[in-house]
């Protein structure tokens, strides 16, 4: 009785663990519950191997066979996303380094959250959820200091954006999304280049909504060096993300071989989240096809129940010192 019963909870769970498996590349389903189902891969697919030794065990060979199928076909989606792109021989002598951190809207532990990310260094400190209580915290800190120019779109919630870099900042029409999003040119040492600071809409709270946000950033087309980062409630099984990277955007963690790192949520945020790791990357980093990406790493960000990231990327050709906004550039 309970070999018939393990049996049959293999086959419901090596059926569900397919049509997760498949969900991602069933472009003409949508809504919340696909989009959440979506969300569980890489790990609900390749789940299907236990379960299938569970088939094997109590002599179900063909259901067994079937988990086996489903598991190595989830390895093989993988790969793309731990394929370890080739850097230049040679390092290139200029550099850009961008940190972006989603804050979290109620974070109280902005006074530390803002000495960790002094304590990086970087170039630029981009930020998501941002609010006029996270800007006045923040100055209290040395990030100030290291970061004279600075765009705030703060906003209530986790509507509003920011900006903060070392080096002087124009800034550029923004992109009409949900949220506020900042586009502007850094004037870096390795030559201007645009950066896009953005949050897209909740897929669960308003779906139509993410998917107008992820279609407006998806049409942008720079006309030179640019790196889009931000919270995109979305990952690379989401068909939808994938259609914005179209064929102008890379992304930072895949260039790496790092796709398969998660950013949500961190179990050091909420007791409910402290059973389990970030199983979801919603947090990226893309760039252009002018732009080397040469690292990136993950960051602990106090308070927050989103890992941060640092991005450092170089010009792969000389970098004209203008960016201008092209014809292609869907930016109003």
């Amino acid at each position: 009785m309970r070999g018939r019963r393990a049996a049959q909870m293999a086959t419901v769970g090596i059926g569900a663990c397919g049509g997760i498996a498949a969900s991602p590349w069933l472009t003409s389903a949508h809504g919340r519950l696909v989009t959440i189902t979506r969300s569980m891969m890489p790990w609900a697919g390749l789940s299907a191997a236990p379960l299938a030794f569970v088939a094997a065990f109590t002599r179900r060979p063909r259901i067994a066979t079937a988990g086996f199928l489903v598991s190595a076909a989830s390895a093989a989606m993988c790969w793309p996303l731990v394929r370890r792109r080739a850097l230049p021989v040679a390092r290139p002598p200029r550099l850009l380094s961008i940190v972006h951190v989603n804050l979290l809207s109620v974070n109280r532990h902005m006074a530390e959250a803002g000495e960790e990310l002094a304590a990086l260094d970087a170039d630029v400190v981009t930020f998501s959820e941002y609010t006029a209580h996270h800007a006045t915290q923040l100055r209290t800190t040395a990030l100030v200091t290291r970061y004279p120019h600075r765009i705030d779109l703060v906003a209530p919630a986790s509507t509003g954006t920011g900006l903060w870099s070392r080096f002087p900042v124009t800034p550029r029409p923004t992109v009409h999304t949900t949220h506020h999003t900042v586009v502007a040119d850094v004037d870096a040492p390795t030559g201007r280049i645009r950066v896009i600071v953005i949050h897209a809409q909740s897929p669960v709270a308003h779906h139509g909504d993410w998917l107008s946000d992820l279609d407006r950033l998806g049409g942008l087309r720079p006309a030179g060096p640019t790196i889009m980062t931000g919270d995109f409630n979305a990952g690379w099984w989401h068909p939808e993300f994938r259609q914005l990277l179209g064929s102008t955007w890379r992304d930072a963690h895949i260039a790496r071989g790092k796709g398969l790192s998660c950013s949500w949520p961190t179990e050091k945020w909420h007791v409910l989240f402290r059973w389990h790791p970030p199983f979801i990357r919603l947090d990226h980093a893309l760039v252009t096809s002018d732009l080397e990406v040469i690292d990136v790493v993950d960051l602990d960000v106090p308070g927050s129940d989103h890992l941060g990231l640092m991005i450092t990327v170089a010009p792969i050709k000389s970098v004209n010192p203008v960016n201008p906004v092209n014809s292609g550039d869907r930016v109003p």
